[in-house]
């Protein structure tokens, strides 16, 4: 399958990355609106095409299928656009801010799900997927807690688009708490305050704590801090009638040193970059996987909007300061 890839930021090089790992996967065409970068990119990965304009990379008819890795802004008119040029489209969250148009995408193509995928890259960590698999032997499930937090906070040039924490963010959790107890939520409780990020005010918040209450009664609990001075903290916990299941954080290395001063190991890994890599590749294998099967993808349109939803409802009850129902 022939590839294009628009956006070749940190985000956009990770996918190139991972796509060259898999068999049966070719990138032929690259776009960025920073020429001199585009085309080394384009040189040194042996590329045949680099478009500084996205419409022509879309309008390739070499072009198969677009990895979109922009900026959230353009996410929906790029779709929109690969779609309408009969393109197989990956979209990295999220796939929009706005709730309307992602309905609008929902409704304009209706074989959507077997067309477009979106980049919770998280369903497919080998970690998250092993507990997942393993949630029966704790019983019925009663409490799901998500911790997740950067070790350093983005600038505020990026948080000015970013669509707010619950948008950029959070959208990871709310997608990773429907992917483990697989149902809908109900109600939702959202706080948050400003630590770490000076000039935000107004504008975002740093820290947060979210609850979601599922319609078979699990409750959630995600908490989400843009600075974490320890390192990328990424841990889930499940909590069952039967016994308790957990995600730890993965490190550099495991080695432990004990001296007369106590105990050393290592630190996590350094950020998304390193610590999803492998889920990086997996998400690009089931891509393939599920193009050459013609089934639906397994982070569907619906599942961003259900994730935007909930980003939602948690913005209106931080402002509101209450629980918000869900219909």
């Amino acid at each position: 399958m022939k590839i294009g890839i628009i956006g070749l930021g940190r985000i956009g090089k990770t996918h190139l990355k991972a796509i060259q790992k898999i068999d049966g996967l070719k990138v032929i065409a690259v776009s960025d609106i920073d020429e001199k970068q585009c085309n080394q990119i384009a040189e040194e990965n042996k590329i045949p095409y680099s478009y500084i304009d996205y419409n022509k990379l879309i309008a390739n008819k070499e072009v198969e299928a677009i990895w979109i890795c922009s900026p959230s802004k353009l996410h929906y008119e790029q779709v929109s656009a690969a779609l309408e040029h009969k393109k197989f489209v990956f979209c990295e969250k999220p796939l929009e801010i706005e709730i309307d148009k992602i309905t609008a995408l929902l409704n304009s193509f209706s074989d959507i799900d077997k067309r477009l995928m979106i980049g919770f890259n998280k369903r497919f960590d080998s970690e998250f997927i092993e507990a997942k698999k393993n949630i029966a032997k704790i019983g019925v499930p009663t409490i799901v807690k998500i911790t997740s937090r950067d070790p350093a906070p983005p600038t505020l040039a990026y948080l000015k688009t970013s669509g707010g924490l619950f948008k950029d963010m959070t959208i990871h959790d709310f997608d990773m708490s429907r992917f483990i107890v697989e149902d809908d939520v109900v109600e939702v409780y959202a706080t948050g305050s400003i630590n770490y990020i000076e000039g935000i005010d107004g504008l975002d918040i740093d820290t947060a704590m979210v609850t979601l209450k599922f319609k078979n009664g699990i409750i959630c609990t995600i908490d989400n801090s843009r600075q974490s001075p320890y390192g990328y903290d990424q841990r889930l916990e499940i909590l069952g009638t039967l016994g308790m299941l957990q995600v730890n954080n993965k490190k550099v290395n495991h080695n432990s040193f004990y001296t007369t001063q106590g105990k050393q190991s290592s630190v996590y890994q350094n950020f998304f970059l390193e610590r999803y890599a492998d889920a990086y590749e997996q998400e690009a294998r089931a891509f393939l996987d599920c193009v050459v099967a013609k089934r639906e993808f397994p982070a569907t349109a619906y599942d961003a909007l259900k994730a935007l939803e909930l980003a939602e409802a948690c913005k209106k009850s931080l402002l509101e300061n209450r629980a918000v129902r869900i219909s």
